[in-house]
């Protein structure tokens, strides 16, 4: 996941990441060691300022108790002139259109199954140019349909409502996931299977999905990693190993 997600960022571009970001803070840091050096991270208000050390949330005391200084979301979207380039999400539930549910799943809104956190700094998704979907479980229970409630909107119900709700970013690009890798149709917005990662099959990423994945043909693998990726990833960015935990 980490592979992929940092192939895709480029030089000189302004993204952020979540609370929970221990892929993406890796995802950013391998291509800032390999191929965008001027990559810069929301003021770096997310970046672990301890070489060679991951934690599980940004917001984790270890990581965040050692930074220099802290810049607000206010100042972060203040001071950027085109917004952020790109950001990582992940949610309660993923539909076949990108939509990302934070808030809850079954029941309502005000008497919900279970209770999610909701839209913290929601903004992301319209300040963003792009998001990249990447939770790390993939099954039939957070890849549904239709999502419970739409927290952050993908493509909504396709290209007619996301232009009706004037939603003109390009939204969310790659859905990357402990299977596979997915994509969204230039035509339709659906999701649909771009690649599956070793040990994977094409007929298991979609039992494990809850709506149909657009399998026609045969689908390639991911390409794996290369030695120097795995090398700096297991020598400068996560020395502790906590992406393997």
């Amino acid at each position: 996941m980490v592979v992929v997600l940092a192939r895709d960022l480029a030089d000189g571009e302004l993204g952020a990441a979540g609370a929970a970001a221990l892929v993406p803070m890796a995802a950013i840091a391998l291509a800032r060691e390999l191929h965008a050096p001027n990559l810069t991270v929301g003021g770096e208000m997310f970046f672990n300022p301890e070489p060679g050390r991951l934690y599980p949330s940004m917001l984790d005391d270890r990581a965040l108790g050692r930074c220099e200084a802290a810049e607000t979301f206010i100042e972060l979207f203040g001071h950027s002139h085109h917004g952020l380039d790109f950001f990582f999400h992940s949610g309660l539930q993923h539909d076949v259109y990108g939509n990302i549910n934070l808030h809850h799943v079954g029941g309502t809104l005000h008497a919900p199954k279970m209770r999610g956190p909701g839209a913290a700094n929601l903004s992301y998704c319209h300040t963003s140019s792009r998001y990249y979907i990447c939770p790390t479980v993939h099954t039939a229970r957070n890849f549904v349909e239709t999502v419970d409630f739409i927290t952050i909107p993908g493509h909504l119900s396709g290209p007619a409502a996301k232009r009706d709700a004037g939603l003109v970013n390009e939204g969310p690009r790659l859905v990357v996931t402990p299977r596979a890798v997915m994509e969204f149709d230039k035509t339709t917005l659906r999701m649909q299977l771009k690649s599956v990662h070793g040990g994977n099959t094409p007929e298991e990423v979609q039992r494990h999905t809850g709506f149909d994945l657009a399998i026609r043909g045969e689908v390639p693998q991911t390409r794996p990693p290369t030695e120097e990726e795995l090398r700096v990833l297991r020598e400068r960015i996560d020395i502790s190993g906590a992406l393997r935990a």
